[in-house]
């Protein structure tokens, strides 16, 4: 007897884990879910949500990266990750590479930490997220060597550019309101206009992003 009720205790346990990790699935896939349909901008498993102040990083397998999601205050700093490749003979501007290719926080980036030498590729490009309680979220575009004028190279930079753009907003307004200072929504407007004039989004889009953060 005392056998018997082993066996359905174990069955029963089972029978609980297995409905447990049913219910995680499901409440993971519906976090993925909301962040796909509401969020303010997408650059590879990265989902920023504005209005809840969160963002949202999918799940990759081959980068062993685990779904996750935190609030804006808890983005503390990033560090750029750049290995540069093939180097050009002849040196050129500090911050441009390939004829003006580059610019911006990537153009800056190569140029301090290169001397204003020019890459024709580039081995490893992305960056190291730091987070509140010493965590730390490694993004990486490029992981093997890739020419900077190919169709990837380009994507991958805008990439960066676009994230440390979001980054350092989101970075300056944690840094606002812990110094007390009022929040300034003309500097978000700015912000998007820039990914307007970039391209990024559509008029209707910062029309309603306008309108969203005016109160209209």
């Amino acid at each position: 007897m005392r056998e018997e009720n082993e066996i359905v205790w174990k069955k029963e346990k089972r029978a609980e884990k297995k409905q447990a990790k049913i219910v995680e699935k499901q409440e993971k896939n519906d976090i993925a879910k909301y962040f796909k349909e509401n969020h303010d901008l997408n650059i590879d498993n990265l989902y920023f949500n504005d209005k809840d102040k969160k963002i949202f990083i999918k799940k990759n397998i081959i980068r062993k990266q685990k779904q996750q999601v935190d609030d804006y205050s808890e983005i503390i700093s990033y560090t750029p990750i750049f290995q540069g490749g093939k180097i050009k003979k002849h040196h050129g501007i500090t911050r441009a590479i390939t004829g003006g290719l580059i610019a911006g926080p990537i153009g800056a980036l190569i140029g301090a930490g290169t001397g204003g030498k020019e890459f024709e590729s580039i081995k490893q490009l992305g960056f190291m997220v730091h987070l509140s309680e010493n965590r730390t979220v490694k993004q990486l575009f490029i992981e093997s060597e890739t020419k900077i004028d190919s169709l990837v190279g380009k994507t991958f930079m805008d990439f960066y550019n676009q994230l440390s753009a979001k980054f350092d907003q989101i970075i300056a307004n944690n840094d606002r309101e812990k110094d007390n200072i009022p929040y300034n929504k003309q500097e978000d407007i700015r912000y998007y206009k820039q990914l307007l004039d970039d391209g990024i989004i559509t008029q209707t889009e910062f029309e309603m992003k306008k309108k969203e953060l005016l109160n209209l």
